[in-house]
């Protein structure tokens, strides 16, 4: 069953509710919060709530240092039999070297996103990979920036994978693995809203 509510702010709060214990259990006790003025908006954000100055984001402990993690879903609902189905219409989730606060001024290092409708002339892939890495193509460098590298859907628990497995974070719960599946599963055959995307 996708995610429903009664209204955008409920359905936010139910995903917020199913994964704030999947982030408890694998890498960070930071919560995601629904951020928005509820009625008032027919779009609001999932993310982590920011404040002194400090960017919106999860302190991570990885072997290179400390990285800041940001989670970020621009979200609507669409009506479904008197209630209303959580749609994603944007995601962003970033990775940035630093603590916090340094974190705030700089770009981050590795930014997945999707837009549903790019709008304009974009013809750029909706779900894609950017960064400030600097790549040899042939005899000439480009920026990761400069493209659009296309990656598919990517799930925030594929990140979380990510930074356990690739960036040496601690994981909080040694079954973390079957924590990201249980919730990849669901995500992929109870939430995921076919056709929507």
């Amino acid at each position: 069953m996708p995610i429903l509510g009664r209204d955008l702010w409920d359905a936010c709060r139910t995903f917020c509710d199913h994964l704030n214990p999947v982030l408890a259990r694998t890498v960070t006790q930071t919560r995601l919060v629904p951020i928005g003025r509820p009625g008032l908006s027919r779009q609001l954000q999932v993310a982590f709530r920011g404040g002194g100055g400090r960017l919106p984001a999860a302190r991570l402990r990885t072997r290179f240092g400390p990285m800041a993690l940001y989670i970020g879903q621009l979200c609507e609902t669409v009506p479904v039999g008197g209630q209303h189905q959580l749609v994603t219409v944007e995601y962003r989730y970033t990775l940035t070297p630093g603590e916090l606060e340094e974190a705030a001024g700089r770009e981050p290092l590795l930014r997945w996103e999707y837009v549903r409708e790019p709008g304009g002339d974009a013809r750029w892939c909706r779900h894609h990979l950017q960064g400030p890495i600097r790549l040899d193509v042939g005899r000439q460098s480009v920026m990761l920036n400069d493209w659009h590298l296309p990656t598919g859907y990517v799930t925030v628990e594929e990140v979380l994978r990510f930074c356990i497995v690739d960036l040496g974070v601690e994981p909080l719960a040694p079954d973390w693995h079957e924590i990201l599946e249980r919730s990849y599963r669901r995500f992929k055959h109870d939430f995921a809203p076919r056709g929507l995307a």
